[in-house]
């Protein structure tokens, strides 16, 4: 719960569509439907997001803001995913 709660106090800026594209497509290199399973959110959200209909927030702002620092592979490692 310390590394989650380490990982979670991650200094993180708002994330515009293009970015959380990038994030999921290049970075992650997964699918809407993939991305939205690893968030913890419906494959609508992340559709949303990548529109620019709404904003992440919270929890999912900083998973997004940790995949793009540290990479897919270091979320997935750290939660064991």
């Amino acid at each position: 719960m310390q590394k989650f709660d380490k990982l979670c106090m991650i200094e993180g800026h708002e994330m515009l569509p293009d970015e959380i594209q990038h994030i999921r497509k290049d970075i992650a290199k997964v699918s809407q439907p993939e991305f939205a399973k690893l968030l913890s959110v419906s494959p609508s959200t992340i559709k949303q997001w990548e529109q620019g209909n709404k904003r992440p927030s919270g929890l999912a702002l900083r998973v997004l803001n940790l995949i793009e620092r540290k990479g897919i592979d270091y979320y997935l490692e750290a939660f064991s995913i």
